[in-house]
């Protein structure tokens, strides 16, 4: 047998982690024994901690590196979930896959795209490997001339630096900064200094 595989993607706003923390709370109402996973960069709410912007919160085990998902594993263990997913090295694919091969269930949740609208780390693999793709979308924050919020579905992340887009040179990953995210439909996404394509 084999493990079934879900992979939850969006934008930032989207609601990833409240889908995934809403997949483990029925993994554990079916008295399936669950265990979640972060990386450790990602330190936003806490080490311990899964939580989505809405304040919903589940413990988690925050690991350096995808190898260290599987050192955590008991013999009790049904579900595994792992946020985040996008920041994790390259092993996280061959580690989802043993996860399966166990016969253990994989809940995955991340970014599709970095904030230059590019497929973000492991990502695209991930959902290659997926049973099951949930898209989640966000709304249009992006803010017209007269006020008016754009308000149509987000599939991008808009990172702002000193009130302006950031430029595409700039760090993919940045902890700590001053800096602000929106999510933004495809046609108010911006990203200056974006190289053109090549024909």
């Amino acid at each position: 047998m084999i493990g079934h595989m879900t992979v939850i993607f969006g934008c930032m706003f989207s609601g990833k982690t409240e889908e995934l923390i809403r997949l483990i709370r029925r993994a554990q109402i079916a008295g399936r024994i669950c265990l979640i996973f972060k990386p450790a960069i990602d330190n936003r709410y806490g080490a311990q901690k899964v939580s989505s912007h809405n304040g919903e919160a589940l413990e988690a085990i925050a690991v350096s590196d995808a190898q260290g998902i599987l050192g955590q594993l008991t013999p009790n263990v049904r579900v595994v979930a792992i946020d985040e997913a996008q920041f994790f090295d390259p092993e996280i694919v061959d580690v989802c896959k043993i996860l399966l091969d166990r016969n253990l269930d994989v809940l995955v949740a991340g970014l599709a795209l970095d904030f230059r609208g590019e497929p973000f780390g492991q990502m695209p693999n991930l959902l290659a490997m997926a049973d099951k793709v949930v898209q989640l979308y966000a709304i249009c924050t992006y803010r017209h001339a007269n006020g008016q919020i754009c308000g149509e579905p987000a599939t991008r992340t808009q990172r702002i630096v000193g009130g302006v887009p950031a430029d595409y040179s700039d760090p993919l990953v940045v902890i700590g900064a001053q800096e602000t995210y929106e999510a933004r439909c495809s046609k108010h996404h911006v990203v200056s200094g974006k190289p053109l394509p090549e024909f």
